[in-house]
């Protein structure tokens, strides 16, 4: 899914992969503690990776099979350090169930699952810190993870894979699977780029052809035909003229020279980009989309990042993953919310009804949406959330900054939440906390009554910034509501997607409607808490609380 190569009108190389008013004053508070820059990211299926400005490793996510290399099984929420990579990598790769990473000095080391030799060091034991790739301690220029497996492109041009086997994208001719990598055939040098897809792997020729290999169910090998190849073929039409290719889970799309992209395979949910949702055998213009610099071809998405810094992506969109801010599919390329200028780079990853998408920001931030809620009943990546890296597992329909991945030059973010019942002031207004404490408001009600709370939120920062909202769903027989606007938020709110964008010092008000049982015995008390939590630094949060009794 990953290939490396500069992104046309970039500044540097990049890796692509399979991102309070007080008293009527702005009160500008100071931007949390321990921000960290990225110069890379990489999205899996359920967790994620970044390299650091520092040369250094994080990752977070599902950590079932160690993929997040810091010597436990136990997921993560916010991005933490791999073991021994702190420093001297030039590039990370996260995947299925592991990660791998390449040294300064052209080495390979991998971590994770290795059920299928994809850690390449020789066995099939699981590592919970990165172990070294036989054979490939130097020499490697380029690294790219497909679902079980891994390549590597060394300085000499050639490409070596190593790994699962069972549909030949591993490329020596065979379905045998290999536990150390292994020469792909024909492929000894005059190789630019590569990229490794789910069960498929390409190359990007210095000639700016393109051959593929492994899986050709939907046509995602792109020479005309459904029938796997085992060793490297050419993509029809693309014997030329292009300037990198990335590999999907069944589709695989290429970037041209001229700026434009061309896809082929798989496009149940349009993510081919030509407005249909026919699979093609072979390439296809993708519709409206020029001037592009860079491409990533997820699970069932594509994005790309135009010569201009702006983000774009289209196919599924089940779980945002798109960046819309809502969850229909797109068949053609849209716009990512607030993401028009500015970005770097982005990486398409996630699974079926879980797709995932992060940006690297030209400051260094991270910033992530799609699915945060793990995926349920698949071994090895059986997990329960927490892959968008915000501290949550909420799933996220618009951008959302990893936690301390703030990038250089971090703004001063500050979401305030203020509370009021029908009567009287608001309670909070300039007050941040995560109790509720001192932006608290009580009400009464009789048995089978209503009552209403109004929770105002406010952009205390000096920038636009965008909140998500989340609130108590009620119970013990009481019904909580939400509502702006006239439109009912409540399934929303509950699930903590609800989100909104307020200028400097701007203000929505939300309100909270509380409905008492006709059976709620007297003496009964429904605690009501709305957390507002900043999409430009996730660690900024503001609780208020209501407090309704019978």
């Amino acid at each position: 899914m990953h290939v490396r190569t500069s992104r046309l009108g970039s500044r540097t190389t990049r890796i692509i992969t399979t991102l309070g008013l007080i008293a009527g004053v702005l009160a500008f508070q100071a931007p949390s503690a321990g921000a960290v820059s990225a110069d890379s990211v990489s999205t899996g299926a359920v967790h994620s990776c970044v390299l650091t400005s520092g040369g250094g490793v994080k990752c977070w996510g599902y950590n079932g099979t160690g993929m997040l290399g810091n010597g436990t099984k136990h997921d993560s929420k916010k991005p933490v350090s791999v073991n021994g990579l702190s420093n001297g990598v030039a590039d990370v790769q996260a995947v299925w169930d592991h990660s791998c990473a390449l040294t300064t000095g052209g080495g390979v080391k991998c971590w994770g699952h290795n059920g299928d030799g994809e850690l390449g060091d020789g066995t099939k034991i699981q590592r919970l810190e990165p172990v070294n790739v036989d054979t490939l301690n130097n020499g490697v220029a380029a690294i790219s993870l497909g679902f079980d497996s891994g390549c590597a492109l060394t300085t000499g041009g050639g490409v070596k894979c190593w790994g699962y086997n069972g549909n030949g994208q591993l490329g020596d001719g065979t379905r045998t699977m290999r536990k150390t990598a292994v020469n792909v055939f024909g492929l000894s040098s005059g190789v630019a780029a590569i990229s490794a897809g789910w069960d498929h792997t390409c190359a990007l020729l210095n000639t700016g052809g393109v051959m593929c290999w492994g899986n050709n169910s939907h046509g995602e090998i792109g020479n005309g035909s459904h029938t796997d190849a085992l060793k490297p073929v050419a993509v029809t039409g693309l014997s030329g003229g292009v300037a990198a290719v990335s590999a999907g889970y069944d589709h695989t799309c290429a970037l041209l020279n001229s700026g434009s992209v061309k896809c082929w395979g798989n496009n149940a949910t349009g993510e081919l980009g030509d407005g249909s949702t026919r699979s093609r055998k072979q390439p296809v213009n993708v519709s409206g989309l020029s001037s592009v610099g860079s491409i990533s071809a997820g699970f069932n998405h594509t994005c790309a990042v135009t010569t201009a810094g702006g983000a774009k992506c289209w196919g599924s969109n089940r779980s945002g993953e798109l960046g819309t801010g809502n969850t229909a599919n797109r068949k053609t390329p849209t716009n990512v919310y607030r993401s028009t200028s500015g970005i770097e780079m982005i990486s398409a990853g996630g699974w079926k009804g879980a797709g995932l998408t992060c940006l690297l920001t030209t400051s260094g931030a991270v910033r992530c949406f799609g699915a945060n809620h793990g995926v349920s009943g698949l071994e090895p990546i059986a997990s329960h959330g927490g892959q968008i890296g915000d501290g949550t597992t909420s799933d996220r329909h618009i951008p959302i900054t990893v936690r301390n991945l703030r990038g250089g030059n971090a703004k001063n973010y500050r979401p305030d939440g203020s509370i009021s019942k029908f009567s009287g002031g608001y309670a909070g207004n300039g007050v941040y906390n995560k109790s509720g404490k001192n932006q608290t408001r009580e009400a009464s009600i009789n048995p089978g009554g209503t009552t209403r709370l109004y929770v105002k939120v406010q952009n205390d920062s000096n920038v636009t910034d965008s909140f998500f909202l989340k609130g108590t769903k009620g119970g013990n027989g009481f019904a909580v509501s939400y509502g702006t606007g006239g439109k009912n938020i409540k399934s929303a709110v509950a699930g903590g997607t609800y989100w909104l964008t307020l200028a400097p010092g701007a203000t929505k008000t939300i309100v909270v409607t509380v409905k008492a049982g006709a059976g709620v015995s007297s003496g009964a008390t429904q605690v009501v808490k709305v957390l507002a939590r900043s999409a430009g630094d996730s660690a900024k949060v503001d609780v208020v609380k209501g407090i309704v009794k019978v």
